[in-house]
């Protein structure tokens, strides 16, 4: 129990990654400076390019209005009223390809609603909360569910009765299902993507003594609230190579610069300044996602085959045993190498190639099972009134053959992450910048004597996580064979 909290805590972290180790706020109240002159300089070169190209006048205008937009919801309101009735003569005159109407007004643009002689409203901001996408949103939603089990569980039980024809392991599942998929596509066709090139550490304290007409930074803050782990994942600091744990990036050289934010490193630097508490934290995103998405690949896999197998029998279980020989004997590593080393490094390749050649122990497992119980009386029953091989495989014969299964994808999973860190540590997995727990186990190679942290931490971090995945498989296991847990 104590290894599958551990999971669960990692699995956790992992999801809330965004939120615990970032360089954008996680929430601050201000103006965001950078993103008003970013609209501003699109708007006036759109604008321009209208003047002389007016084949293109109903892009021009459409994307001149999306801009208008933008620095409208940053002004006050009397100044964005004035900027909307001034883009609407603009839009106008871009969609008619009037040319000589277009340039005065770009000139008032441009010289009443420059940055340093507008002031520019403070608002409520969520740059983390905005950075998000829908598969974010999707786990988000499912571990939420899973931590909150205690408070809605008994609500639905208390809706949906024992002798419900949905059933309340039914209904759980379909929360799990329903909810997180509903939550990801409504985030998906709501929230557009966009890419925030704001450097939020840019960012100064709003004053009295402030004269933001001589300000370079990107954004004036009334308050902000950082993450936890302040770092960006591919954020170096060449003043901050190989920090030891704890300690924090020295002030910077240039008097002047602009107040900086961040904090300690906790688990040091590596060669180029990036925080490797940071890339740890995202890091687990990766290899515990290879694991679990290439576990569900060669578990569906084997569960067709093996079931195909052991139900049929005759030829088609003597076709299917021998590929399965042909395919094992293979050693999976260094065919995963081949196959990698082909193919390029990626995550996308690394999950598939661990799917496509794990297979098949889980198929010999299954088809074992299906042989001991297909003589069972429930299967001949269902043969003899006619129920197809489909349903008797996958509604009566497979439900009661999963259990060793399951445990068997719990050990697969410690593998698959295994694997995934051997091959980023021979520099045959995820691709910089993304890093993995492997990843960054490599880089420390060159460095193990000036900076062994970078060593230590994902090395223990893989160690754990595949001793608490395999201590679940065991008690999976016992929990499957009551023999095995009465000798224990």
């Amino acid at each position: 129990m104590l290894s599958a909290w551990l999971i669960l805590l990692l699995v956790t972290v992992s999801v809330f990654a965004p939120f615990l180790a970032n360089d954008r706020p996680i929430v601050y109240r201000g103006s965001n400076r950078f993103e008003y002159r970013d609209a501003l300089r699109t708007a006036l070169v759109v604008s321009a390019q209208a003047m002389r190209e007016s084949g293109a006048a109903t892009d021009s205008a459409e994307t001149f209005n999306r801009q208008i937009e933008r620095l409208a919801i940053e002004l006050p309101d009397e100044s964005a009223a004035e900027l909307r009735s001034l883009g609407k003569k603009m839009e106008a005159a871009i969609g008619s390809s009037d040319v000589s109407a277009i340039g005065p007004l770009r000139t008032k643009l441009r010289r009443t609603f420059d940055i340093r002689k507008t002031n520019l409203r403070g608002r409520w901001r969520f740059p983390v909360l905005a950075s998000l996408d829908w598969s974010d949103i999707l786990f988000l939603t499912l571990i939420l569910l899973v931590w909150t089990m205690p408070v809605w569980r008994p609500v639905l039980r208390a809706v949906i009765s024992a002798e419900h024809p949905l059933g309340r392991a039914s209904g759980q599942l379909a929360l799990f299902v329903v909810l997180p998929t509903l939550a990801a596509m409504t985030w998906h066709l709501s929230v557009p993507q966009r890419v925030d090139r704001t450097n939020y550490k840019s960012g100064v304290w709003q004053t009295a003594e402030l004269d933001l007409s001589k300000t370079s930074a990107h954004v004036v803050f009334e308050t902000v609230t950082w993450p936890p782990i302040a770092y960006g994942l591919d954020e170096d600091n060449l003043d901050a190579k190989f920090l030891a744990s704890g300690e924090r990036a020295p002030d910077p050289k240039d008097a002047s610069a602009e107040v900086t934010w961040g904090g300690p490193h906790w688990l040091g630097t590596d060669g180029i300044g990036r925080d490797i508490l940071c890339r740890m934290i995202w890091g687990g995103r990766i290899s515990l996602a290879v694991g679990i998405v290439a576990v569900s690949i060669y578990m569906t896999i084997g569960i067709i085959v093996g079931s195909i197998a052991g139900y049929f029998g005759g030829w088609t279980d003597m076709i299917i045993s021998r590929l399965i020989e042909i395919v094992i004997v293979f050693p999976s590593f260094f065919l995963i190498l081949t196959i990698v080393a082909f193919i390029g490094p990626s995550i996308f390749n690394i999950m598939v190639v661990i799917g496509v050649t794990g297979w098949t122990g889980v198929a010999r497992l299954v088809r074992g099972e299906f042989l001991r119980l297909g003589q069972q009386e429930f299967v001949l029953a269902g043969r003899a009134l006619g129920y197809s091989p489909l349903r008797i495989i996958f509604r009566h014969v497979l439900p009661n053959a999963l259990a060793p299964v399951l445990v068997s994808a719990t050990f697969g999973i410690a593998g698959a992450i295994l694997t995934e860190s051997a091959l980023s540590f021979l520099g045959f997995g995820i691709t910089i910048p993304k890093p993995s727990w492997g990843g960054i186990l490599a880089s420390g190679r060159e460095a193990m004597i000036r900076a062994p942290w970078l060593i230590y931490f994902p090395g223990f971090a893989i160690f754990l996580t595949i001793t608490a995945y395999n201590l679940v498989g065991e008690a999976l296991r016992d929990a499957a064979d009551p023999r095995l847990r009465g000798q224990s």
